[in-house]
């Protein structure tokens, strides 16, 4: 390593993590993360960014696991320079350090199985909430159309699952058992030429809804399971689930009220999820679902605060 240790925890260099400079191993080198909501570039952005990491970078554009775009290759006294061409461009830096991540999303908004505008969604979350307020660690949200929850919502800080339940009317239905076909997870079953569902079983993926040729097989309940306290890395974290078939008003609400808890109530270096379990899951759901309809809060049973649990 051209670099030590050490290095990576200056004071400047930690500073520079806010402003969305990562340091890297190349000695006064950086990496510049953008600020890219649901992962979308238009061909005028594409077109900048390639300009702009030839002339401050190296000429790389790497794409990140959370559908982040960084330019490699940055150097300290070139930063500002970056910084205000980015701008012009119409782009901007992402949070690093203790502070909101760049809000994900799959592609629900395009794809058969989604519940939701997963990128309307994730934008409208992200122009709302994605500021530079300092917070005791990370914060992550991520929004899944559905229950694949192909953007890992569940280990995120605050995720975001759209469901539908489903419903058969059965003057329309002709017995055909399409919708048992579809379900993925056997919770439907045919019983007297009808379908049956099990409704512990059934996640609200709405493909059985989907699958119907007749639209029999309606949606009844639908919006948006919340979960929180989710993480991954050294210490992994399953998102617990505190509400269901929140409506998307409610669902960014939430969001905010939970960035602020977690703000007020936790600890340095603490992510959400340990703050949670510390104060006290039942306290948290109560104080950040205020004022939503408690038919829409999910039980905190002992078997989800088991799965809660963190993970080695």
């Amino acid at each position: 390593m051209s670099v030590q240790p050490s290095e990576f925890y200056t004071p400047k260099v930690l500073g520079a993590q806010l402003t969305g400079m990562i340091k890297t191993k190349g000695e006064n080198e950086y990496s510049a993360r953008l600020r890219i909501p649901v992962g979308l570039l238009t061909a005028d952005a594409l077109e900048s960014l390639a300009r702009l990491c030839r002339k401050h970078g190296r000429g790389e554009i790497l794409l990140t696991a959370r559908y982040g775009v960084e330019l490699p290759g940055v150097t300290g006294e070139g930063f500002e320079a970056l910084r205000r061409e980015l701008a012009e461009a119409g782009i901007g830096l992402a949070g690093c350090g203790p502070r909101m991540r760049t809000t994900t999303a799959c592609r629900g908004t395009v794809c058969p199985h989604g519940n939701v505008d997963t990128f309307q969604l994730a934008w409208e979350i992200d122009q709302r909430y994605n500021d530079a307020e300092v917070l005791p660690h990370k914060f992550k949200v991520g929004v899944s159309g559905c229950a694949s929850s192909c953007s890992k919502p569940q280990l995120n800080d605050v995720g975001l699952v759209g469901a539908a339940q489903p419903e058969c009317d059965p003057k329309a239905c002709t017995g055909c058992g399409v919708c048992v076909e579809a379900c993925h997870l056997a919770a439907m079953k045919m019983e007297q030429g009808l379908p049956c569902m099990d409704r512990k079983e059934c996640v609200s993926c709405g493909d059985c809804i989907k699958a119907c040729p007749l639209a029999a097989m309606r949606a009844g309940r639908t919006g948006l399971h919340l979960f929180a306290g989710g993480r991954w890395g050294r210490v992994k974290q399953v998102g617990i689930q505190i509400a269901e078939f929140l409506t998307e008003p409610e669902a960014i609400e939430a969001v905010g009220r939970i960035k602020a808890w977690y703000r007020d109530n936790g600890e340095a270096k603490e992510r959400l999820g340990q703050t949670i379990l510390r104060i006290g899951p039942e306290r948290f759901q109560a104080e950040v679902l205020e004022g939503v309809d408690r038919g829409k809060w999910t039980a905190i049973t002992a078997e989800a605060l088991e799965r809660f649990q963190p993970l080695r």
